[in-house]
């Protein structure tokens, strides 16, 4: 195959690479060097198995309908129909494929796979539903669920859904001044959601305002709001020493 031919199958292995939901999200953290070696050895995969898919079509149909196609194609050099074919047929089976995967489960597994620990908190919290406190850098505070999954080094922004909210004081402990779940509460008794996810109350946090990240567990908040309450003092008996 002449070389100014390559470009395509190369074009080809690049938009696998970049398109096709099983390498598209762990190829975010690639470097360059990373990245055009994995094009070019996928390259050289589809130009293969389009090659042999070429011979095994000539095999198939007549020799005069072959020659009327090649007759009749406007460029006339050599391998110019498998070079075009790759880029076609590689378009064509990355985006019928995509159609029928999941790809919320192809992120999942780019953030395990490449994830920083900032995204496998997230992906921990989506995919069991515990809620995180956020603290800004304007000491805004606020507890949430994950509403979806950022994609590695492309996502500058996470999703929530707001529960609670408030901020640090100059002590810098919280406190929580708003609670959402009892509008969200009233909106679904009166009819006008099924659910929180039809009120269209997704907050969007850009990632660089973000100071803290944590789980948010509402008995162990208590429990401290608990400890800070004075208590009545607690006479203890001293245990009798046994003769």
């Amino acid at each position: 195959m002449p070389w100014n031919l390559l470009i395509l199958p190369l074009v080809a292995g690049y938009y696998l690479l970049t398109r096709f939901y099983p390498f598209k999200y762990k190829q975010q953290r690639l470097d360059r060097q990373r990245l055009i070696f994995e094009s070019i050895l996928l390259a050289v995969c589809v130009s293969v198995i389009t090659y042999f898919i070429r011979l095994f079509v000539e095999f198939i149909t007549p020799n005069d309908v072959c020659d009327l196609v090649y007759s009749k194609f406007p460029i006339k050099t050599q391998y110019i129909g498998t070079s075009l074919a790759t880029l076609l047929l590689t378009v064509i089976f990355t985006e019928s494929v995509n159609y029928f995967l999941d790809k919320e489960k192809f992120i999942k597994k780019a953030i395990k796979s490449v994830g920083n620990e900032f995204e496998l908190l997230l992906k921990s919290s989506f995919e069991h539903r515990r809620m995180l406190q956020i603290t800004l850098k304007n000491d805004k505070v606020y507890v949430a669920w994950v509403k979806e999954l950022p994609i590695p080094s492309i996502s500058n922004y996470i999703r929530v859904i707001p529960v609670m909210s408030g901020y640090r004081t100059d002590e810098k402990e919280v406190e929580y001044t708003t609670h959402y779940l009892t509008v969200y509460a009233e909106y679904v008794k009166d009819g006008e959601a099924l659910n929180i996810s039809d009120l269209n109350v997704d907050l969007v946090i850009n990632n660089s305002e973000i100071v803290t990240l944590s789980y948010f567990d509402s008995k162990m908040y208590k429990k401290f709001n608990d400890l800070k309450k004075p208590k009545a003092e607690i006479e203890v008996e001293k245990p009798t020493q046994k003769k």
